[in-house]
């Protein structure tokens, strides 16, 4: 018999007493009335209830009783509990004064010798699942919202630059005449404008391909450039095309004016993406590592230096032996710089100026060093298809980057690079 716990009027709270002691009287319970009764169930009901004394019903009134409790000694359904348990409760209800029905004959108000059913208690909830322990070290991707990548000039003469520090990646890579150019990638967080904005170039496309259909600002490209840039599979908004999204700063000096919006480039590319998965992870410090406060590295025509700040927690960006001041006064900074050794080779592409156009191949591997909260680690890169995130590892295991920006030196094989 199932008796009530402390909150009987939950069809959840009732626990298995045991099968009923002979000579027992079942305890009264709620009364049923203004129903009619089969007969035939008494017969079942008695079966089932054989260690439970029962006084004959009142005529007229028995078959309601002895139908209640037929109903109620069925084993209730696994999750299904409200209804079968609800009436497996009034299993000890006593002979109700219903309106009179169809008597039941004499015989089917004694009891029967059949053996009495021992039901089943409930069934115990499963165990729940172990917690995820806290110190588990967990390792994130790159997240933040739609991206827009920009193209930004890296000479003096766009000095200051704007907004980049507001980027969450930033892509230093090779161009023509040993000069560099950005990649800068927001996500977490848009710039109110970003700037100059100059040309694009060939190894724009791989290095965009593994984030996903972003969108692309840029002003200018060869003809050559467009047509790769054609078959990539970010959202192409070059000023040429449209000065949507555009303006030119007075104060500045052509080329080195173009400054764009990125609410309103978004809005012309009809949004963007989230970043995929391009390879980053995020978390606390791998183990080893070496103490690094100072890298340096030159192209033939550029140079940049980052300095551990221990108060900003970051490295202090220097281009050409010179701070890199934002527009609003910060210097540029890095939580974590990479420094990506690449393959190169020259494009059939030129240049205004007839210089051929330097390609790195980012598809591949590579040595690889990362630096962050003042100290450095060497490992490898790969990224085996175009689709693939670039991975970052050392014997194997990934190298955790620090939550912040990011900056990748796209570092030509052969070129030197002081770690001190």
């Amino acid at each position: 018999m199932l008796r009530p716990m402390a909150d009987p009027t939950s069809p959840q709270d009732f626990e298995y007493a045991g099968p009923p002691r002979p000579g027992r009287r079942c305890p009264a319970g709620p009364r049923l009335a203004g129903r009619s009764w089969r007969p035939a169930a008494v017969l079942v009901a008695l079966a089932l209830l054989g260690g439970c004394s029962q006084p004959p019903p009142p005529t007229g009134a028995g078959t309601a009783a002895q139908t209640t409790a037929a109903q109620t000694t069925a084993a209730p359904p696994t999750g299904a509990g409200t209804a079968a348990q609800t009436t497996a409760a009034q299993t000890t209800a006593a002979p109700t004064t219903a309106a009179p029905t169809t008597a039941a004959p004499t015989t089917a108000a004694q009891p029967t010798t059949a053996s009495p059913t021992t039901p089943q208690p409930p069934a115990s909830p499963p165990a729940p699942a172990p917690a995820v322990l806290p110190s588990s070290p967990t390792l994130q991707p790159l997240r933040g919202g739609p991206v827009l990548a920009v193209k930004i000039d890296n000479t003096g003469s766009s000095r200051p630059r704007v907004g980049l520090g507001r980027a969450d990646v930033v892509y230093v890579e090779p161009v023509e005449g040993g000069l560099t150019r950005l990649l800068a990638i927001f996500s977490t967080s848009q710039a109110g404008e970003v700037g100059p904005v100059r040309s694009a170039r060939e190894s724009d496309v791989p290095l965009l391909r593994n984030y996903g259909p972003v969108a692309f600002a840029f002003s200018g490209a060869s003809a050559a450039t467009l047509r790769i840039l054609g078959g990539g599979h970010q959202v192409n908004l070059s000023n040429d095309a449209s000065g949507q999204g555009y303006r030119r700063d007075g104060a500045r000096p052509a080329p080195y004016n173009v400054i764009g919006s990125p609410s309103a480039l978004l809005a012309r590319a009809g949004g963007s993406v989230p970043p995929a998965d391009v390879g980053f992870r995020f978390g606390r410090p791998s183990a080893g590592g070496v103490p690094a406060n100072h890298l340096a590295t030159r192209w033939p025509a550029s140079g940049i230096d980052l300095s551990w700040d221990p108060g900003r927690q970051r490295y202090l960006v220097s281009t050409d032996g010179k701070p890199d001041i934002d527009a609003d006064g910060t210097q540029h900074a890095a939580a974590t710089v990479v420094v990506q050794v690449v393959a190169s080779h020259l494009s059939q592409n030129r240049d205004v100026n007839g210089a051929q156009t330097p390609v790195v191949d980012v598809v591949g591997q590579g040595a690889a060093t990362v630096l962050r909260d003042g100290r450095a680690w060497t490992g490898e890169w790969s990224r085996p298809t175009p689709e693939a995130p670039t991975s970052f590892t050392t014997n194997g295991q990934p190298i955790a980057m620090a939550p912040g920006p990011v900056w990748v030196l796209l570092v030509p094989q052969g070129q030197a690079t002081q770690l001190g």
